[in-house]
């Protein structure tokens, strides 16, 4: 008789590789430094956020206490009462304000629009005085000055009323206290004033001065010639009249 034998016993264990060795050790190492990585990203992130905060704070401080004293140099102007010389010519009473920024403040710390409202200032005020210069000596001239006097006080009047917006957004975004002014409120005495300005010119515009009849350009030659020929007659008229004196 045959006996069949059977053996009965666990099985062998599958043999080790480097996958099933090396790779639990390097997917926790892996996940260990994008999570170190991480943390580290968020501690830089957060100090230079806190860091720029910070900075846009002290320099917003500051420039609110230069734009107080923008405003306070453009309602100047905007009231100036002028006055005469001895020859009666009118000049001013006071002078135009002069703001300048330095390059090295942490401008980074804004954003760019409100960066660039507030560095573009100064050259808003080189470009008024500049074209008040121009009027006065090629507008409407001695004694009065009367387009480059309005025209000085229409820019500052603007620039004043920049000033006090900008304020306005220093102080809502980073905290800043504004100035007490009482009850002087040069936002509503900027704004009567570029709103008066303006309306007289659309009405100037919209009724200009009548043309004087000499001076169209659609007058036929022969009524030229005509007027040339009475002008030289009383011309000469003129000088007869003048000699026999």
């Amino acid at each position: 008789m045959n006996y069949v034998n059977f053996t009965i016993g666990g099985a062998s264990a599958a043999p080790q590789t480097w996958l099933t060795t090396i790779l639990p050790g390097l997917t926790v190492a892996l996940v260990a430094g994008i999570v170190l990585f991480g943390l580290n990203w968020l501690r830089e992130w957060l100090t230079n956020r806190w860091k720029k905060k910070n900075e846009a704070e002290v320099l917003a401080f500051t420039l609110v206490t230069e734009f107080d004293r923008l405003i306070a140099a453009c309602s100047e102007v905007v009231d100036d009462p002028l006055h005469q010389d001895n020859h009666g010519v009118w000049e001013t009473t006071v002078k135009t304000p002069l703001i300048e920024w330095p390059d090295n403040w942490s401008w980074g710390s804004f954003p760019k629009k409100l960066q660039y409202r507030i560095r573009s200032i100064p050259n808003k005020i080189y470009l008024a005085n500049r074209h008040v210069s121009s009027l006065k000596e090629y507008g409407d001239g001695p004694p009065d000055y009367d387009d480059a006097f309005e025209e000085r006080t229409f820019r500052y009047a603007w620039i004043g009323l920049e000033a006090v917006l900008i304020n306005d957004i220093l102080a809502k975004e980073y905290g800043v206290p504004l100035l007490d002014r009482g009850d002087w409120d040069p936002e509503d005495r900027f704004k009567r004033e570029i709103e008066k300005i303006s309306k007289r010119r659309e009405d100037e515009k919209a009724h200009p001065w009548p043309q004087p009849d000499w001076m169209l350009p659609d007058v036929p030659a022969e009524e030229l010639q005509e007027r040339h020929k009475k002008l030289a007659v009383d011309l000469e008229a003129a000088q007869k009249r003048q000699a026999a004196r």
